[in-house]
């Protein structure tokens, strides 16, 4: 039978044969978990955004998957609340972050655009001085997800007609 995941090693020691070493591997839910399995068996780094873990199932693969392979090559971001990173155990390497989803949805939590605006919004950002984001953010951030509004980029500009003109 054909494994999506067999695939995706095959592809991944094609491109480290053939064009460079310098290779990583990222995939947000069952991407996530497929870059996990995949990173591991090709020694790769391989980062995924609310994946499904293989500390359990890592034996269920051909070939099998070291626990330290999964350590040493995986990494997992992992909102809170977020369903999927819940199956199976975690490896060594992981983020948890923030979800702003309400309480009774925490499906909301599985959004990429949702968690790449925590990330932003928490280590993307200078820390700043008078309560304003000093840095750029995503226009859905505060529109959607009622992160504070930025500080526009261009003076004389409000931010909610720069969010107009980058559309």
């Amino acid at each position: 039978t054909c494994s999506v995941y067999k695939e995706t090693a095959d592809f991944v020691y094609h491109v480290k044969d053939a064009l460079t070493e310098n290779v990583r591997i990222t995939g947000h839910s069952l991407g996530g978990g497929l870059a996990f399995i995949t990173g591991a068996q090709t020694r790769t780094p391989a980062i995924g955004l609310s994946g499904p873990n293989n500390k359990l199932s890592r034996k269920t693969f051909e070939p099998r998957i070291s626990k330290k392979a999964l350590d040493e090559f995986t990494f997992n971001i992992v909102p809170d609340r977020d369903p999927v990173p819940r199956i199976d155990d975690l490896s060594e390497l992981y983020q948890r972050i923030h979800c702003t989803a309400p309480q009774n949805n925490p499906l909301d939590c599985h959004k990429v655009s949702r968690s790449v605006c925590e990330i932003l919004v928490k280590c993307g950002n200078r820390p700043p001085s008078d309560g304003n984001i000093t840095r750029p953010i995503l226009c859905e951030c505060f529109k959607e997800f009622d992160y504070a509004k930025p500080t526009p980029i261009n003076e004389g500009v409000s931010i909610d007609d720069e969010c107009k003109m980058s559309v």
